[in-house]
């Protein structure tokens, strides 16, 4: 069932469920919280917000102006990754994404933060693009780098070591699917998909994004999303990529849609 498009004004007065997401870029945080909704099958209504335009309505009714938001009923909006996991088990516990035993859980939900995080894997490739478009030759220091940059604390010095830090994850995250490999499962955590799967499955596209036919969007936005970084690319493992495909194929929606 496709979400019903309203405006913020209409998500405000509005019950039931809906998410606020970036229209036509392909923010792995609302990426996966598309994917989530998708798989627990829980209807929505969804406003698309093209980057640039006026947030103060936005800002008025979620307190924050990052996105994605996620809301129910008139509960408040939620802006982080971990309370919208929560509130769509809540909403829909099964299929389970939030793994039953302890351990499984712990481990799920250490790997999701330091992937979807403050400071996590998403966090700090975006902080390393930023760098990368301020210190390159005909680079823009006052452009949307800068707004980034401000808006998620950048400096030189994370900057310079951003790159180091993305790879070091993915040889974690990587290493990680080659052990569940040797045990015989196709997920990160356990023998069943988890939250993490889908939540790698939208991030990857920060770093290589998934083919046009799969995913379109504007040629200039693909090359924004696509990373060249030498120390980023030899991290970026095939079975990462492997699995990304998998779970797409498998359990999300394509092509993506991105409007």
């Amino acid at each position: 069932m496709k979400p019903e498009r309203i405006d913020i004004e209409q998500a405000r007065r509005a019950s039931g469920l809906r998410i606020v997401t970036l229209a036509n870029i392909p923010s792995p945080w609302g990426e996966a919280l598309k994917g989530i909704l998708h798989i627990k099958q829980l209807p929505h209504a969804r406003v698309s917000h093209v980057f640039g335009s006026p947030t103060t309505m936005f800002q008025e009714w979620s307190g924050q102006d990052s996105f994605p938001v996620l809301a129910w009923n008139d509960e408040r909006p939620l802006s982080t990754w971990i309370d919208q996991l929560n509130l769509a088990e809540r909403l829909a516990p099964t299929p389970r994404l939030i793994p039953e035993r302890f351990e499984d859980r712990v481990l799920m939900f250490g790997y999701c933060n330091e992937l979807c995080g403050e400071n996590g894997i998403g966090w700090i490739e975006r902080l390393r693009g930023v760098h990368e478009q301020i210190t390159k030759p005909g680079g823009d220091p006052r452009g949307v780098s800068a707004y980034l940059g401000k808006k998620y604390r950048y400096s030189a010095e994370i900057g310079a070591r951003a790159a180091e830090r993305v790879a070091a994850g993915l040889t974690a995250l990587a290493a990680r699917l080659e052990q569940q490999e040797g045990r015989g499962s196709r997920f990160f955590i356990g023998d069943s998909l988890s939250a993490m799967d889908i939540y790698w499955a939208a991030f990857s596209n920060m770093l290589k994004p998934l083919p046009p036919e799969l995913m379109p969007m504007h040629e200039r936005m693909r090359t924004m999303f696509t990373t060249t970084d030498p120390t980023v690319v030899a991290a970026l493992k095939p079975i990462l990529i492997e699995h990304r495909d998998f779970i797409f194929k498998s359990y999300l929606e394509l092509p993506i849609d991105l409007s």
